[in-house]
Parts: structure tokens; sequence; C-alpha cells
């Protein structure tokens, strides 16, 4: 018992110690204070032993084992968490009424409460970068002072109203522009594109007035192209658990107004029952003001970056790699953490013999896929959401020339892919899955069990969900086709109970 006690311990090198003992809150005498502001909001719950979560230490306790008998001479399983605090620069933040009882149009603007439909203001979250927090403080104030009124979760009290009474704005999306700080926000309303709504349109003008809209040149697409660095040598020490300096993000500005990427609208007037935060239908969409994207590059960690023991070191591109987000399509809440498991796919496909010919389910606008470019032979990335397509293909237009003809993508779920592209999957020796946390589809497991992908020689999966992961990992070993050679975690959301898990399955001989 002992024993296992002391394997489970966080191992941090001292600095990084004394910045998680100070993020924390160690030393503070704010730290009652702290704790009790922590421990109501739900994404904070475990903030205290990131690390140490219910679902850390049942990763540990499955995947350890499968690594020893894969004769692995790596057979710990390794968890890696960066800064505790404004590492979130996406966020989805529901707007109800402060009091349900007295007919109050006053907007609390926050998450629901753990199982359930309450809501908790979070207007300082520690979670956030500041300018989500800076942006949450802006509509609030701008809807108290038009009276805007905010949308009612489906109760008993309410079950008799329309979806016109049931209130106006809905939701609020934030995503920040990482280099400047700039938010791109979504507004969520209760009603239909096209039709004039002069509430709208004055809450509209009022954030405009209390925002300062970025300069392009202010924008991560103005980035200059990326240096080559110079290499020497590989990190050694051993890769434990580790936590990155803690610093806090400040956004970039001249003045003393929250800094604007771009302002959508987007228009849902779903069913009350429903839970679905946007309508993805293109009319559903109206692009305000600002660019239509937040344009982000990877910056994998190099030799001399403070606090990075143990995570991927790769050869870094010889060009830059522009990533394309509107508000239409996922992007990573913690880009920052999830590049270190980009980075160690990339370190990965760099050590095979040849370039391999690289499929991507589960894609996105290409992440991970395009920052693989020069590695690969061919690259043919897909997704269902039709917004991705449109992404891929204004980063390949960014690409040096001879790269360009390298990069496909597909407009299709991961499901029709492996039954409808036989010939591809014949060629296929690298086959990267990121899917969502339901994990993969019936068909995926079925196609790896059973079906022709002999030519893979290394299977990535990247898991957001746990239990998912573990069910379709237990399939693809039960098959005899598969062994795991590598495994990993990253803490990416810091207090919550979840893991992402990055596991290297390769051919058993």
């Amino acid at each position: 018992r002992a024993k296992k006690k002391k394997r489970l311990q966080v191992t941090q090198p001292q600095q990084q110690q004394k910045s998680s003992d100070k993020s924390s809150g160690a030393g503070n005498n704010n730290k009652s204070n702290s704790t009790d502001e922590e421990l109501k909001d739900p994404s904070m719950k475990y903030i205290s032993y990131p690390t140490k979560t219910p679902i850390v230490r049942t990763a540990k306790k499955y995947i350890e084992p499968l690594l020893q008998s894969s004769n692995n001479n790596n057979n710990t399983f390794h968890v890696y968490i960066g800064p505790l605090y404004h590492w979130r620069t996406v966020s989805k933040l529901a707007v109800r009424p402060v009091d349900t009882t007295h007919n109050n149009n006053k907007v609390a603007i926050g998450l629901f409460a753990e199982n359930s439909h309450s809501l908790l203001p979070v207007p300082k979250c520690k979670a956030h970068h500041p300018s989500i927090n800076q942006v949450v403080e802006v509509v609030t104030k701008s809807c108290h002072e038009l009276n805007v009124t905010p949308y009612e979760s489906n109760t008993a009290d309410n079950e008799s109203k329309s979806e016109e009474e049931m209130g106006q704005l809905r939701y609020i999306g934030v995503n920040i522009d990482r280099s400047s700080g700039g938010a791109q926000l979504t507004l969520v309303w209760n009603g239909t594109n096209g039709e004039e709504d002069e509430v709208l349109d004055k809450l509209v003008d009022a954030i405009l007035s209390k925002m300062e809209i970025c300069k392009s040149g202010e924008t991560a697409g103005e980035e200059p192209p990326m240096k080559k660095q110079r290499r020497r040598g590989r990190r050694g020490g051993d890769n434990k658990e580790w936590q990155v300096n803690d610093d806090i993000k400040k956004p970039i500005s001249n003045n003393n107004k929250v800094r604007l990427h771009s302002l959508w609208i987007n228009y849902n007037s779903s069913w009350k029952h429903s839970n679905r935060i946007f309508e993805y239908d293109e009319s559903c969409w109206r692009h305000v003001t600002g660019p239509t994207s937040i344009t982000e590059h990877l910056r994998f960690p190099t030799p001399k970056s403070e606090g990075q023991k143990g995570v991927a070191d790769p050869a870094p591109l010889s060009y830059p790699v522009p990533l394309h987000f509107p508000p239409t399509v996922f992007r990573q809440a913690n880009l920052d953490s999830f590049t270190n498991i980009v980075g160690r796919i990339r370190e990965r496909v760099l050590k095979m013999s040849e370039k391999p010919l690289c499929v991507e389910l589960y894609g996105g606008v290409g992440t991970i896929a395009l920052n693989l470019s020069d590695a690969v032979s061919h690259v043919v990335s897909s997704d269902e959401n039709p917004n991705n397509l449109k992404c891929f293909q204004d980063s390949v237009k960014q690409l040096p020339a001879e790269i360009q003809p390298l990069l496909e993508y597909k407009q299709k779920n991961a499901a029709d892919m492996v039954t409808s592209e036989s010939n591809l999957f014949q060629k296929c020796e690298l086959l990267v899955l990121d899917p969502p946390r339901k994990g993969l589809e019936e068909e995926v497991i079925d196609f790896l069990c059973k079906g022709a992908c002999s030519s893979i020689k290394l299977l990535v999966y990247v898991s957001c969900g746990f239990q998912a992961f573990q069910r379709d990992c237990d399939a693809l070993l039960a098959s005899g086709r598969w062994k795991v050679d590598f495994a990993e975690g990253h803490v990416l959301f810091p207090g919550s109970d979840a893991i992402e898990t990055l596991a290297f399955f390769g051919p058993k001989r």
C-alpha cells in the first residue's frame, strides 16, 4: 500500500514544484478564500491534486500492465500537465436569470452545476484566459443596460411557455486568439436569422462600444514565418509527471477596453428540451465584424523551454503551419498543452524508416495532420463537419508549393471512410484517430479488428474519453492484431476529472 502511494506521487523539479505550490495557493494569506471560490466552480473540483484524480488513477492501473506485457522498455504511464490557471482559450457559457423565482431579468453567465441545470456564475474563473472573464463582464453589463431577457432553463414551472417566451440570449461562445488576446465572441440568440430584432441590434452596438477591435497586424495570422531552430541534443532525465511554470497570460492592450477579434450571432430557436448550444446550419450564422477565423500556430517546445521536462522534442517544421478556426469548427480548449500531444506524434512519425502515407479520421481542421505534412509521403484527412474543409484548404494554400499536392481532405465521417475508401486503406501506413469522447464507431473498430488494414505500421489514438478508449483498446487487443507500444496521459483540463490519452499501437506479428 505504501509502495503504491509512492508510485503515484507527482515528481517535479524544484523550480516547478515552487510554481505548483504558488499556483495552488500555498503561502498565500487568502488561501481559504481562494479555495472556497474554486470549490464552487465545477471545473476546479480537483485543482488541488490534478494528476491524482479518479480517472488518472484508473488510467494508470489499466495501461501500465499493457505496457509491461508488450515487453516495452518504457512501461510507466507518465502523465503531463501544463499551467493550472488561465489555460482555457475556448469556452461556451450558459446565460440564465439570476433569480428565477421573481421574474428577474438580471443576467447570470456561467456553468451548470454538476448533474443539474442550476447555473453557477463564474465571473472570475481561474481556468479562463483573462480575456474570457473580461468578455463575460462586458456582455453581462450590456445585457443589464438593455434589459435583455436571459434564457430560462427548462423546468416544470415554464413547461407551458412557448419557445419565444423562454428568453432571448441563450449562451455565449468565446474563443481567444492567443497572439493578441482578442476574443472571437458568439452570441447565441433565441431567434431566426433575417428577422429584424431591435434588442439584438442594440446589444451588438453596446458590446462593440465597450470593446476594441484588434488590428490585423496584431492577430496570429500576421506572424512571421518560423525559422529553423538549432538542435542541441535531446533532453535527459526521467519523464515524470511535470507542471510548467504557471505564467498568467495577459491580453495585449493599449487602453482599458477588452480586445475583440470578431463578433458572430448564432440563431438557435431549437426546442427548449434540446441541450444543443449552437445551430451549425450555415443559415443560422451571422458574421458581424472582424476576421472570419482565428489563425493559430503550434509552437513545439525546444530544449531551452523552461518547465518542459519529459515532453516531446520533435524537429520543427521548416515552414509555418497556420490553423484556421472560425466559431463553426472544433478547437482544443487548451491548445498549449495539446501541442505537446501533437509534438509526441510528430516525434514518433519522424522515426519511421520511410515517409508513410497518412490517413486521419476525425481530423477537424487538420491540426495533427498538417503538422506532419513534411514527415509523410501523402496525407488524407477527413471529418464530417462541412465547415472544416475550407479551413483545411486555406491552411494548405499557405504552405510551400511542393507540399500542397501531398495534402487532401475528404468530407466524410469515420464510418464512411473505412467502408468506402478500401483502396486508400490498402496503402495506408499511418492511421491517426482523434475521436470525440464517445470513442470509435463500431465500423472503425470492426475494420481495425477484421478488415484489410495489414499495411498500417503505426496506429495513433488520441482519446479525450478514457472509458471509451478502454473499450476500444480492449477490442483492438482482443483481435490479436495489435499491441500497445507506447502510451502517456495529458491533463488538458486541470481541476476536472479528465485525461487525454495518447497511445501508439503497432501490428502484432
